[in-house]
């Protein structure tokens, strides 16, 4: 039967090494949980300073939140009115961010949480290059970041964009 091995005293030196990393740079981590997809490792990195976890989609959010997690980043969009409403309800058990790029789907969210008396903080996907997903950068970015904190139920927090495809230049 396959199992899983973790050798935990290295793991947890791990997320100590990463956490002393980020103090001493003076920046805050939110690891993504698609490396372990688990609320015991979430809360053990949680307990040595990250700030919340990321996560790509509601149902790892629920986990998370089921697994006592209170601050999580859905580093995607969310769309479809049963995913909001799941989205929703989560909001009103932790402090939920959701990343967009498109109007309508400000809109969407924006409803379904004034209608449940909650807020869900929000930030502006830019495409920065990966053609993906993410609004392009400029007026764009302008005119969704004003729809976004003059809609009810939802807090602009600032805009994110997804750099993994740039290598480092080299030296």
């Amino acid at each position: 039967t396959p199992a899983l091995i973790v050798d935990l005293d290295k793991a947890e030196e791990n997320i100590r090494t990463l956490q002393a990393f980020a103090d001493a740079n003076d920046v805050s981590v939110r690891p993504h949980v698609k490396t372990h997809k688990s609320p015991y490792w979430a809360l053990k990195q949680i307990d040595a300073g990250a700030i919340g976890v990321c996560t790509a989609k509601v149902g790892e959010a629920e986990a998370m939140v089921d697994g006592g997690i209170g601050d999580i980043l859905v580093a995607n969009e969310v769309v479809g009115q049963r995913k909001i409403t799941r989205l929703v309800a989560l909001a009103k058990q932790a402090s939920i961010t959701v990343v967009v790029d498109d109007a309508t789907n400000v809109d969407e969210l924006s409803q379904a949480a004034d209608a449940n008396a909650t807020e869900i903080d929000v930030l502006i996907d830019v495409n920065i290059r990966i053609n993906r997903c993410g609004v392009e950068p400029g007026q764009p970015v302008v005119d969704l970041a004003k729809r976004v904190d003059m809609s009810p139920g939802l807090v602009f927090k600032g805009l994110m964009g997804y750099e993994g495809h740039i290598p480092p230049e080299a030296n």
